[in-house]
């Protein structure tokens, strides 16, 4: 195992504990309020009495342009997620600076009469979701800030009956974002088939009908995994598929060999999902695919004079590896290999109703959309659409792009059935190329190359990676 693990925290770390009810006072007690404004101040800010506020805007803006707002106001942000996060860091801040307060607090948080279920929901989530990330240099035990009481003493009875509920959904959307980003935030060099026993054994935390299993370099080998291997830099030691399982008969007690709902396949978003579902009791079987190659190897071009090499992946299907370009773009196709493998072995092992990819796949999906919008391909146009909604009612933006069958020929090869470096659109041609392993099962592919990793600090997350995709996954996929 990599040296620099045991300078690693313990994953998931915890979020902060959210309670709700009527005014509470006290010397450990960190008043704070959330106002209604129409212009707020992009930070928290010491009022007079001693109180910190936080505001929020009178308007509104939408989050996806596929329905008006005036069908479903859950598609508009409200701010108050922004809001959430933003007092989080700010108090984080000065619990860290202050000895007494890092011991013994209570954050309470005073909510306006305007207040609904569903600003309650998304206060729960920026909190939640706005710890510190991961660090290497030290051992972190988690959110400096601990304990948090929403103050329900100006809001309707009604909103203040459901307001334990709401937070706990919230809570759950957030901390899914937030254990998404720490596993990200991991180095591809410590996130070995070891690591990952040890992290699942605490990510399952006695969770009813949630299962992991880790399979390691031997088991990879055995089953055809040639491809996952090829591209990591240390196959015997570091090569790994994660499954992760949430069951909700075996949460009940009874074990079935039911095919799963869906299967996602892709990084800390996946795992951090399943994990969710399990909380929340989904109805839905669901299994998370997370394929481990620690520190990826870039496939290198062939000698000058020499054929391309072709790579078998697990099923028979082979891909020709014409590549090119900077080693970044051809560590962008080892990762796709290493999915290719894992969506193979999702369809031929489990036979789900569907198969869902995602991760930051294409420069070209971050060129097209940006940095705060994922790119979503799905062969069912009402799908899509419901996926977009969903996404939207918790933040996060997605554009669907067209499944062009006419670019299906770009992705097969002479040499190979498939190509390495197809031709036409980048994100498009990844899609497609991924769709070819899943056979007769509806492969939809989410490419978060622009969202997956914030440059610089925006208002709901850090610098690094931000846990894109697990609140959206999440708030598909519970019901």
């Amino acid at each position: 195992m990599t040296d620099h693990v045991t300078a690693l925290p313990d994953l998931p770390r915890p979020v902060p504990n959210l309670t709700c009810g009527a005014t509470v006072t006290g010397s450990e007690v960190i008043d704070c309020r959330l106002l209604v404004q129409s212009d707020p101040a992009p930070d928290a800010r010491l009022a007079a009495d001693g109180a910190w506020e936080i505001g929020v805007p009178e308007s509104t803006v939408p989050l996806t342009d596929f329905l008006a707002p005036e069908e479903d106001p859950r598609i508009l942000d409200d701010g108050w997620r922004t809001a959430g996060a933003t007092l989080l860091r700010r108090l984080t801040a000065l619990v860290e600076a202050h000895p007494v307060k890092a011991k013994r607090h209570l954050v309470q948080i005073r909510v306006p009469e305007s207040t609904t279920r569903r600003h309650l929901r998304n206060l729960a989530q920026g909190l939640a979701a706005a710890g510190s990330p991961v660090t290497l240099s030290r051992k972190d035990s988690g959110p400096v800030v601990r304990d948090i009481r929403v103050d329900l003493t100006d809001v309707a009875p009604e909103i203040a009956a459901a307001a334990d509920r709401e937070l706990r959904l919230g809570g759950i959307l957030g901390a899914a974002t937030a254990l998404a980003r720490d596993l990200d935030a991991v180095p591809d060099g410590a996130r070995t088939a070891d690591w990952w026993r040890t992290t699942a054994r605490s990510m399952v935390g006695g969770l009813p009908g949630l299962r992991v299993k880790v399979r390691g370099p031997g088991w990879l080998e055995r089953k055809g995994f040639q491809a996952l291997r090829s591209v990591s830099a240390d196959p015997l030691e570091s090569a790994a598929l994660v499954e992760i399982i949430w069951d909700p008969a075996a949460a009940d007690g009874d074990l079935t060999d039911e095919r799963p709902d869906t299967v996602l396949v892709g990084g800390g978003a996946v795992a951090a999902t399943v994990r969710a579902l399990a909380q929340l009791r989904s109805p839905r079987k669901v299994l998370g695919l997370v394929p481990v190659t620690g520190v990826l190897r870039a496939p290198h071009p062939p000698l000058p004079g020499r054929p391309d090499e072709i790579i078998e992946h697990l099923g028979g299907l082979t891909t020709q590896l014409n590549i090119a370009g900077e080693e970044a773009h051809r560590l962008q196709l080892a990762a796709r290999l290493a999915t290719a493998d894992t969506v193979a072995h999702a369809a031929r092992r489990y036979r789900p109703r569907r198969i869902v990819t995602v991760g930051p796949t294409t420069v070209a999906a971050k060129v097209a959309l940006g940095t705060r919008t994922g790119a979503l391909f799905c062969p069912d146009d009402t799908l899509a659409r419901r996926i977009t909604l969903r996404g939207a009612k918790v933040g996060e933006r997605w554009w669907p792009m067209p499944l062009v069958a006419d670019l299906q020929s770009a992705v097969s090869s002479e040499a190979a059935d498939l190509t390495g470096e197809p031709t036409g659109p980048a994100a498009l041609a990844a899609a497609l190329y991924l769709d070819r392993f899943s056979g007769d099962i509806p492969l939809i592919h989410l490419d978060t190359a622009g969202p997956a990793v914030a440059d610089a600090p925006t208002p709901d997350t850090g610098r690094g990676p931000t846990g894109f995709a697990a609140r959206s996954l999440v708030e598909w996929l519970r019901k």
